[in-house]
């Protein structure tokens, strides 16, 4: 039997793990991160946050998950409703990308150059 351990994070905490794991909870919220703690609460089953951060991330008691569990439709469903809905890929910039020819070997030599 193995036991889940559930980390529950306050302003003060730092996370410990990924790409931010030497900032506190108040940092990423400094750093207008939000969307970060979003996927953390939504995506991790073992990491929660304290209510008053719940609160200032806008999950209200219908996004809330009882932990430890995931949720990653309502996670999509959240982000949804509060940043709107998706948008489209821009079309004109795929075909750019297709259609942008690499440059040939002696015209980076002349440039690296500076001829």
């Amino acid at each position: 039997m193995s036991a889940t351990i559930l980390r529950t994070l306050t302003v003060k905490s730092k996370l410990k793990f990924g790409k931010y794991k030497d900032y506190t909870v108040e940092h990423i919220f400094g750093m207008r991160k939000q969307k970060t703690l979003i996927s953390i609460y939504f995506n991790l089953s073992n990491i929660t946050f304290m209510d008053d951060i719940l609160d200032e991330l806008g999950i209200t008691e219908e996004f809330r998950i009882d932990k430890p569990s995931k949720d990653n439709e309502l996670y999509k469903v959240f982000l949804l409703q509060i940043y709107g809905k998706k948008q489209a890929p821009n079309k004109t910039l795929q075909k750019m990308g297709a259609t942008t020819k690499p440059y040939k070997r002696d015209y980076l030599t002349r440039l690296n150059h500076g001829h």
